[in-house]
């Protein structure tokens, strides 16, 4: 049994902002502005990740009774992911040198978004908005019927779940104009160019994880040829990574580490999966000290390790395995 990949066709577009926003051309020298709110935030720093089209940028800033001002420079158009200190996605815009943007979001709501200063950016707030209660299919539509679009693109890349269903995104995703998506430096997984930004270890250490008996236990990956840890914030976790971890535990060791920082509903929902499967709580989130070097650059996120710990597949997508 190996992992030989997880389901990235057409999803090599996640990091290809420059391709995503290059019609719009860099707007020069000036320096772009982004004037946010986000509603419900409070006071904590918000993270902007962007690849600028040399390197991955990670840019902290602080807001302030959820209000945060960012600026900066990129060789080219950029799209700007920003996430709370829980390392929850907030949401993306669109934005290029000499844009003037000011955008609002709300924590906790991915369909909500407000947005002036660049078209692309307005047009995807549009769609957030007029697209609330499916907003899966509605970009399955929107893909079908512009799939050279630059705003299926950036919907596609940054917005479509394909792990609702895998085969039929692997068909919707080959749907898009190579052209809209090819001739860029960017053209890999936006999972694994945020993953570098902070270099992880190689290997998976043993952990010293709050279990479901409520005591500290030392989790060990070498008792199986493979083990695959769930990393997740959430206290009901997605049904198609329940289905998932169910399929896998006959064959593999799986771990399940919730780093949220309240632990209400836990215990509940571990009971939705398989009795094989190990269930932790990584107190404090993800500033906890045993998840440090593991890089995990957003949540839900996936890590198999072999026999000797060492790491043989990490990303956001449920890696795929065959016999």
């Amino acid at each position: 049994m190996k992992i030989i990949r997880t389901i990235y066709r057409g999803m090599l577009l996640l990091s290809a902002v420059g391709c995503i926003v290059a019609a719009t051309g860099c707007g020069g020298k000036k320096p772009y502005r982004i004037d946010g709110t986000i509603e419900g935030l409070g006071t904590q720093n918000v993270t902007a990740i962007y690849h600028d089209g040399t390197a991955l940028r990670e840019v902290s800033t602080n807001a302030v009774n959820s209000v945060f001002h960012l600026e900066g420079m990129s060789q080219q158009p950029v799209v700007i992911e920003f996430y709370d200190n829980q390392r929850r996605r907030i949401g993306c815009i669109a934005v290029k040198n000499g844009d003037d943007v000011k955008v609002k979001f709300k924590a906790g709501d991915r369909y909500f978004m407000e947005s002036s200063g660049n078209k692309l950016s307005e047009a995807l707030a549009e769609f957030l908005m007029d697209n609330d209660d499916d907003l899966n299919a509605a970009i399955e539509r929107r893909i079908m019927s512009a799939p050279e679009d630059e705003l299926s693109v950036l919907l596609a890349g940054y917005y479509y779940d394909i792990t609702e269903d895998a085969v039929r995104a692997d068909s919707i995703l080959s749907l898009l104009d190579n052209s809209a998506i090819a001739g860029s430096a960017m053209l890999r997984s936006k999972a694994d160019l945020a993953a570098r930004s902070v270099i992880p270890i190689a290997s998976v250490k043993e952990m010293r994880l709050l279990s479901v008996a409520d005591s500290m236990m030392t989790y060990r990956p070498s008792e199986k040829s493979r083990t695959l840890y769930i990393f997740t914030d959430t206290n009901k976790m997605a049904d198609s990574i329940v289905a998932y971890a169910d399929s896998v535990a006959r064959d593999m060791r799986v771990a399940t580490i919730r780093v949220a920082i309240d632990t209400f509903g836990w215990h509940n929902d571990t009971r939705r999966i398989s009795e094989k499967a190990d269930h932790f709580w990584a107190p404090g989130g993800v500033a906890n000290r045993e998840l440090r070097g593991l890089g995990i650059p957003r949540l839900p996120y996936f890590i198999v390790a072999d026999t000797a710990a060492n790491q043989i597949y990490r990303g956001t997508k449920l890696p795929v395995i065959t016999e």
